[in-house]
């Protein structure tokens, strides 16, 4: 799910996080591409923009809304784009159900949309009043207000350390649970008040143990790290020779996953030994976009690919 699209307050659309990298390290010629976490459909537009018409992009995404916006949004390209709701972790029968044999490219945008984190009504953004549900798929699951609100003081603190790396986890798991005596926490301020009450009401330490808090929240209930090893084999086990997989992490959990995936997978090859990160200028004009981090696998093989293609 990319971290840079959506629509700003000016009304203009941002650009997908490092689209041009994308485009240049995934598309190897003509087939059928995968883009795992579609979102706002940014990344595929791009990448059947330049396919011009010698390929498709499966579109899955566990967002039902984001499904309907980009059917809706990416229209124009008719049936080149499929778009599917449906977990990553299960792509294998999506693609199975398709007939798909093999796949050119699968791209991997993990994270969340900037729909998602500017919809207070998801729980996503610690600076907005809402629910704390914070699940990608809302037709199915436990809310993160449901969980925080059962969960015992241990299992708390363990999520919160493990899932957050928050230093603060144990003294905010008791804060959770003195707060929750009094009333349910369903909402964003009354997580925001316990937080507040372990670091402080003002500064940038507030505002750092708080991203780390949310993040550990959705990864919990939306079992993310286990999700993230499956999706990518099963996308590696589709690659046809030559083809590439294109991951894009946005903190180090789920990037040490993704490197250990690369380097341990014998069908093919990391194809740079560093990450690849914005630029600048793409920082300054998303500066969501600062945290990402794009790592490239080529499954072992020539790719026939045609320059005309692009």
């Amino acid at each position: 799910m990319t971290a840079a699209e959506g629509t700003g307050a000016s009304g203009s659309r941002h650009r997908p996080v490092l689209v041009d990298a994308v485009v240049r390290e995934l598309i190897v010629g003509p087939g059928d591409y995968l883009d795992a976490t579609v979102g706002d459909g940014g990344h595929a537009e791009a990448m059947l923009t330049v396919l011009r018409g010698q390929g498709r992009v499966i579109g899955l995404d566990r967002d039902a809304a984001a499904i309907a916006g980009v059917q809706t949004r990416l229209a124009q390209f008719g049936d080149r784009l499929i778009a599917v709701h449906a977990d990553y972790r299960n792509l294998a029968d999506v693609i199975e159900t398709l007939g798909v044999r093999q796949l050119t490219g699968a791209l991997f945008d993990l994270g969340l949309s900037t729909p998602q984190i500017d919809d207070p009504r998801r729980g996503f953004a610690y600076r907005f009043e809402g629910s704390l549900d914070l699940r990608f798929d809302q037709t199915h699951g436990v809310t993160a207000s449901e969980w925080i609100n059962r969960a015992g003081e241990r299992e708390l603190t363990g999520t919160l350390r493990e899932y957050g790396e928050e230093r603060h986890a144990r003294r905010l798991a008791r804060g959770i649970i003195a707060t929750r005596r009094r009333a349910r926490v369903e909402t964003t301020g009354q997580l925001n008040d316990v937080i507040r009450s372990v670091v402080g009401a003002h500064g940038a330490a507030f505002g750092r143990t708080a991203a780390r808090v949310y993040q550990a929240l959705r990864i919990k209930v939306n079992d993310e790290l286990a999700a993230i090893p499956r999706g990518i084999n099963a996308a590696l086990e589709y690659l046809r020779p030559g083809g590439r997989a294109a991951v894009i992490a946005y903190h180090s959990l789920e990037d040490r996953l993704v490197k250990q995936i690369f380097r341990s997978d014998v069908r093919g090859r990391p194809l740079h030994r560093r990450v690849i990160r914005p630029d600048q200028d793409e920082i300054a004009a998303n500066p969501r976009a600062k945290a990402a981090r794009l790592r490239v696998f080529e499954r072992t093989g020539e790719a026939a690919f045609d320059e005309g293609t692009r």
